[in-house]
């Protein structure tokens, strides 16, 4: 079965991101054990070292629990691509669209989310050969009692005319992304959706409190069965 398919049925990618070395384990062994599939581990520009301490977190990940689907997120140029892929990572997304990225992705046996915004680009992504792709940016414009309304809005307008050509993944890993607006976000017909601070909160992380942060994991879990 292709990722995107994998991605599909499971309608939920997690993402550790900025999450401190020493507690990437811990977050991926509480999200596994409860049926997560999908865990994203993001670059940070910031980080003159990025390369080697992503890679590292994604090599350790797929040592550790080969069952699970591991990719990276935040991924800019070919050179992190590359590292991305030496790692291990079976997917990577990025906030754009590169074909250089994609075509590295592919090369290396990994599917390419690129990140896209209005119709062209999510086009232009699909033509340059995206498995699936990420709708970014994405902001808390139009949030009304929980409910994504410009989010859902924008999907449904852009979809209309793209849907024959293209199958749109819109994760949303910044703003807006919490168990009360999942059903929300599902419901335009988005693949699948993405978070990370509201699926690994910096409190019980940094505490290593494994009952509370399941407790916020199954939170998304039961709200994606339900949607």
């Amino acid at each position: 079965m292709k990722l995107s398919e994998e991605l599909r049925q499971a309608r939920f990618l997690a993402i550790l991101r900025h999450i401190p070395a020493d507690r990437v384990l811990f977050c991926a062994e509480v999200f596994a054990s409860l049926g997560g599939k999908f865990l994203e581990v993001t670059f940070d520009p910031s980080d003159s070292g990025t390369l080697r301490h992503t890679g590292d977190a994604i090599r350790e990940l797929r040592r550790e629990f080969p069952h699970l689907c591991i990719g990276a997120g935040t991924v800019l140029n070919v050179p992190m691509a590359e590292a991305a892929a030496d790692a291990g990572a079976e997917f990577l997304v990025s906030p754009a669209c590169s074909p250089a990225v994609i075509e590295t992705a592919h090369r290396r046996g990994a599917a390419a989310i690129p990140g896209a915004f209005t119709p062209d680009e999510i086009l232009r992504a699909w033509e340059a050969g995206a498995d699936l792709v990420k709708l970014f940016p994405q902001s808390e414009w139009g949030k009304v009692n929980h409910r994504m309304v410009w989010f859902g809005r924008h999907v449904c307008d852009a979809r209309k005319p793209l849907c024959d050509e293209c199958e749109m993944a819109p994760f949303c890993p910044k703003v807006g992304v919490m168990p009360e607006t999942l059903r929300s976000m599902l419901a335009t017909g988005a693949v699948a959706v993405g978070a990370g601070a509201s699926v690994f909160p910096p409190a019980p992380v940094e505490r290593h409190d494994r009952t509370a942060l399941a407790r916020q994991i199954e939170l998304h879990f039961r709200e994606i069965v339900h949607g």
